[in-house]
């Protein structure tokens, strides 16, 4: 092996070396921070979200369609931004017509039907905020 080699082998281990890092750093920076067991929302937001809720959504789902072990598994594991992107697709004859803010408190309506705990802060309708939270089985 030349001196040369020898420099272009170390050269991309090197390269190799920070690629791993970022790999890992980004790999970390996109598990989100918090769950929804972390009280996520507040009681007040929750009730904003269901009176939207009952304003522009019962006239097709009823409430129960977003409870229940069914509902809470099919986003466990997902950054809350599924499912607020999600929520974002309605009413469907008028997709996205509400505030980000207003789809975040039907979100958080879905929350407390789904006896998570509520917090101090509101849930923000935000993606890089809904991404920082993980949906989870709720804690007893």
């Amino acid at each position: 092996m030349t001196a040369r080699t020898g420099q272009h082998i170390v050269g991309m281990l090197g390269v190799g070396t920070a690629l791993a890092w970022a790999l890992v750093a980004s790999a970390g920076a996109a598990q989100p921070a918090r769950s929804v067991n972390d009280g996520v929302y507040t009681t007040a937001q929750a009730e904003r979200g269901t009176k939207l809720f009952d304003k522009t959504c019962t006239a097709c789902h009823e409430p129960a369609r977003f409870t229940g072990a069914e509902f809470t598994s099919a986003w466990t594991g997902m950054p809350l931004q599924g499912l607020f992107d999600a929520v974002n697709t309605m009413p469907e004859d008028n997709p996205g017509s509400l505030q980000p803010q207003e789809y975040a408190d039907i979100v958080a309506f879905f929350l407390q039907l789904n006896e998570y705990p509520a917090g101090a802060d509101e849930l923000k309708g935000a993606a890089e905020a809904l991404r920082a939270i993980s949906m989870e089985p709720r804690k007893p």
